[in-house]
């Protein structure tokens, strides 16, 4: 494997930023990342009255897939791009990208417009969380990055609560375009804050952009996204023609963008990295939180909403239960990984979301929603193991991001959350549509010979509890993953190997 060429990289960090403008800054950054998760989830219920708007029936299901898509093949572009240049200016030219495709998808006149702008919202969206998170790891101390690390990793809890609240009432109360026009404010605040109060973060770090490597990232990324959107919305299956040949063209890219990333000078993903033990553990357990998390929150949906009847409010306060738990945990996870090693923290978390997603999985017919202590604290039923479900999760999913950024060279730390991040958006997209194709085929070997509700209600029911099982299965794997990370946050700043006093690493030094 060749040898990346970073090899003179300044200190891309300035003096730490204190006071009004350290508060500024990580509210800049917390609101990209904010709208980057709301807008993956808004739109949902906006659909059917986009839908009565635009038509298009069963295209609707591109709305929300091309901003995954996008999003998707962005991610590890934007990270690097910031690796090579200002981190400052790639991070307000994807603001600028995704408040223009905002703008545009609220001004479309059809459903192939707004499938497009979405495209070009979710492309400037990918930047938000690996190059804010490279940021924080440049502009603050150690011991402050894991707490507002954190934080921002909570940002993906709360859209998963706010997003459908929003899109309901935006639509309710005006057109479904303002779920679109909403962004333009935030999002320009967002830019003229980080324009205004950091600096360029430029590194000199001498590189150039893979473009083979991006062609082919993006090649085998929408090759084998796209059936899979297609897949788990029931409008293709499995053994179509259209399906098989995209699924093959994905591999024959996947296997030439391996091939070229490996030898390339200057990769866009930097495989490289996986052969550090941390890092790999680290991208493992982020694959797979990101099947359990995406997968977790739709199957959540259908068996609430669609099965058992529920509303949509029932269907939300469920969710809930799931969501604000994830939310704590990854504000606790920032706190604990300031004052702990990873292991001791990441590791227990992992098992107590297993044994929480296990319990999910005993749930049956007759289990009731939730059962209440004082009709406050919830003791039973669906709702009360989704709390240490998702308070465990939510640990995870900020250690992962905190480790890498501790753990990953200051001149590529972008790269190196942009490529854990890449794996969890990944791993929900193929995660999900695998696990709904699996849960049809448990529900027909289950459904009773003899049609009656209450038996096809319980064949549904043990359809589900058997995904809830894997799900279960793979938060037990990520954990035992997490009883190989070494180390912990630094707590004084730590000069790269081979550094300068100044910071800058000698030309021609490998990473």
């Amino acid at each position: 494997m060749a040898d990346a060429q970073p090899p003179t990289v300044a200190a891309d960090g300035p003096k730490y930023l204190t006071g009004i403008e350290s508060l500024l800054v990580i509210v800049g950054i917390f609101l990209s990342i904010l709208l980057a998760g709301l807008d993956a989830l808004v739109v949902s219920t906006a659909l059917p009255t986009i839908a009565s708007s635009l038509g298009g029936g069963d295209d609707l299901t591109f709305v929300t897939g091309a901003y995954l898509i996008a999003s998707t093949v962005s991610i590890p572009l934007f990270s690097k791009l910031s690796d090579l240049g200002s981190r400052r200016t790639i991070y307000v030219v994807a603001l600028a990208i995704f408040i223009g495709g905002s703008a545009l998808a609220g001004l479309s006149q059809s459903l192939g417009e707004l499938i497009a702008f979405r495209a070009v919202q979710g492309f400037g969206s990918g930047a938000f969380l690996p190059i804010g998170i490279a940021m924080v790891a440049l502009l603050y101390p150690p011991k402050q990055r894991a707490q507002l690390i954190g934080i921002l990793s909570a940002a993906g809890g709360i859209s998963i609560v706010a997003g459908p609240l929003l899109g309901q009432y935006i639509v309710s109360v005006t057109t479904w375009r303002w779920v679109f026009y909403v962004n333009l404010p935030i999002g320009v605040a967002a830019a003229l804050i980080i324009s205004l109060a950091v600096g360029p973060l430029r590194s000199t770090t001498r590189g150039r952009l893979d473009v083979p490597g991006t062609l082919l990232l993006a090649g085998w990324v929408s090759a084998l996204m796209l059936p899979l959107v297609e897949v788990s919305a029931m409008r293709w299956t499995w053994t179509q023609p259209i399906t098989l040949g995209l699924l093959g063209i994905a591999i024959a890219l996947f296997v030439a963008f391996v091939v070229w990333e490996l030898r390339a000078p200057d990769p866009v993903v930097p495989l490289r990295l996986l052969s550090r033990r941390i890092v790999a553990v680290s991208g493992t357990i982020s694959l797979l939180t990101g099947i359990v998390l995406t997968s977790m929150i739709t199957l959540l949906s259908l068996l609430v909403g669609v099965d058992l009847g529920g509303s949509e409010v029932v269907v939300r306060d469920v969710i809930y239960f799931f969501a604000l738990p994830l939310i704590l945990g990854a504000m606790v996870g920032g706190t604990l990984l300031t004052r702990f090693p990873y292991r001791p923290v990441v590791a227990p978390a992992l098992l107590i979301g297993a044994a929480g997603a296990f319990l999910v999985a005993g749930f049956s017919a007759s289990t009731p929603l939730w059962t209440l202590w004082h009709g406050v604290v919830p003791v039973g039923g669906l709702v009360a193991p989704l709390i240490p479900f998702g308070f465990g999760s939510g640990i995870a999913l900020a250690g992962t991001n905190i480790v890498i950024q501790n753990e990953v060279p200051r001149f590529e730390v972008a790269a190196g959350i942009g490529l854990v991040r890449f794996l969890q958006s990944l791993g929900g997209a193929v995660g999900i549509s695998l696990l709904t194709v699996y849960l049809s085929w448990q529900t027909q070997a289950l459904l009773p010979a003899v049609p009656s509700p209450s038996g096809d209600l319980a064949a549904v029911v043990e359809a589900f509890d058997r995904v809830f099982l894997i799900l279960g299965g793979l938060v037990l794997i990520a954990g035992i993953a997490a009883l190989f990370l070494r180390g912990r946050v630094a707590r004084t700043e730590q000069p790269e190997p081979n550094a300068a006093a100044d910071g800058t690493l000698p030309a021609g030094t490998p990473p």
